[in-house]
């Protein structure tokens, strides 16, 4: 994100708890913790844009209702602390209720885990502050592409397969189901949340960030093989590994396609190619 607002050519403050992240030259970091409203005593009230990306962000971490009130406490004190700003709150696709169809902004919610209760949450405190601010959501879909953490479900296992060059007899073991998701590259994503920041007085507030392509996780681990010239069977745990690993959870792009001219510009292949450690010899 930080890359792609300098090569637009403007300022990027980072607030961060503390200093020694890899950010990109010419980025500012404001050590502060939005946890203690105190500590933003001294950052200006007022911004061009403000894109909301700080938070517990890993489903698998929610199990207890601990994260849910700290990404709700820190989203809180941030809007009370702004003015005259326009905001870009980052929810997510695990608001949405199951259905076995593309989900649209205006689908039923109903939060499976925790992680998708503390995203609703936080959608719920846009409206009282909308006025003050110009508040945006984005609902985005799974991510993947460079700079994923290695902890997460798709990077740890192209690190698996990479660790693995001759075990073409044994089958891929996945655990949970294999569910069919929508996967956007980050790259796509930071221009979507660009260009719903930058849209002026827009017709809707909520947009999902999505390709509308539906991939099933074989698929993914069949195109990394297929990326390494290798095949293999994909074999499956068969039952979930949380609330929300639920079997489909796709979307559909078209209001941010219509409001932005925006779409997605990176296949499944181009992403994961950009993930994919060397393998060992």
């Amino acid at each position: 994100m930080a890359e792609a607002i300098l090569r637009r050519g403007d300022a990027v403050v980072a607030l961060d708890r503390e200093e020694g992240h890899n950010l990109p030259a010419g980025v500012q970091t404001s050590v502060m913790d939005l946890q203690d409203s105190s500590s933003m005593a001294g950052l200006p009230r007022t911004w061009d844009g403000v894109i909301h990306l700080a938070g517990a962000s890993i489903p698998s971490h929610f199990s207890t209702p601990a994260p849910v009130t700290f990404n709700l406490g820190i989203t809180l004190n941030l809007l009370e602390h702004l003015r005259d700003s326009r905001v870009l709150l980052v929810s997510s696709c695990h608001v949405y209720a199951p259905s076995d169809q593309l989900r649209r902004e205006d689908d039923p919610i109903v939060p499976q885990g925790l992680y998708g209760l503390s995203k609703h949450l936080v959608e719920q405190v846009a409206p009282r502050y909308q006025g003050a601010l110009d508040v945006r959501v984005a609902r985005p879909f799974n991510h993947l592409g460079p700079g994923s953490r290695p902890e997460l479900m798709l990077p740890s296992l192209l690190q698996r397969l990479a660790s693995s060059p001759t075990d073409d007899e044994a089958p891929v073991l996945m655990n949970g189901l294999n569910s069919v998701r929508d996967f956007i590259d980050v790259r796509d994503v930071v221009s979507a949340y660009l260009a719903i920041l930058d849209l002026e007085a827009p017709a809707h507030r909520t947009f999902n960030v999505c390709t509308g392509r539906a991939t099933s996780i074989e698929d993914v681990v069949q195109t990394v093989l297929r990326l390494q010239g290798r095949s293999r069977e994909v074999h499956f745990q068969g039952s979930p590994n949380s609330t929300d690993d639920i079997p489909f959870l796709v979307g559909d792009p078209g209001r941010l396609a219509t409001g932005a001219s925006w779409t997605a510009q990176h296949s499944l292949e181009d992403s994961l190619r950009s993930m994919m450690p060397p393998p060992l010899s």
